[in-house]
């Protein structure tokens, strides 16, 4: 069940925080005139550092983070802004010849409509390789950007707006 928080990096209970790179990943979400899409519910879900998900589903022998939190809810702001604070995700098999590029995984429940998609990182080789990624019309539009400067505490922020054609 997701967490209603926008931090990935612990929680309530736990011992500490999660393992691996923290990053914070911010955006808007928009309909196709550019404006805002307030109070947007989103449920966002990723592996953790190794690669592994926090669903027991997920057949992978990499280790489990106790401290990582892999799936929350969150809604836009009036501007139509989100942010969470997270780790940047493991890449993972996906079957004997395919291994995912660090994802994550957002779904969008807008006014009007229903959208599952995903957000690559910048300047990842498996990018390159990624079925998924590359099916896509517009796979520049899946990748993040690099904010600048970082915040306040040196976490890399990166940008991933997304654009709902009904709102």
């Amino acid at each position: 069940m997701p967490a209603s928080q926008a931090d990935l990096t612990s929680f309530k209970g736990g011992e500490g925080l999660a393992q691996g790179e923290i990053i914070v990943v911010t955006g808007r979400i928009l309909n196709l005139n550019g404006e805002p899409v307030r109070g947007v519910l989103m449920t966002i879900w990723q592996a953790n550092t190794f690669g592994r998900y926090t669903h027991g589903n997920d057949p992978s022998p990499a280790p489990l983070d106790p401290n990582f939190v892999g799936c929350v809810n969150i809604r836009s702001d009036d501007d139509g802004i989100y942010r969470i604070r997270t780790v940047k995700p493991g890449a993972y098999p996906a079957g004997q010849d395919w291994v995912r590029p660090p994802h994550i995984h957002f779904e969008i429940n807008g006014q009007f409509e229903r959208l599952i998609t995903q957000m690559y990182f910048p300047g990842e080789p498996l990018n390159a390789s990624d079925r998924l990624l590359n099916a896509a019309l517009r796979p520049d539009l899946l990748v993040a950007t690099n904010l600048s400067p970082p915040d306040p505490r040196g976490r890399r922020v990166l940008n991933f707006d997304i654009v709902l054609s009904k709102g």
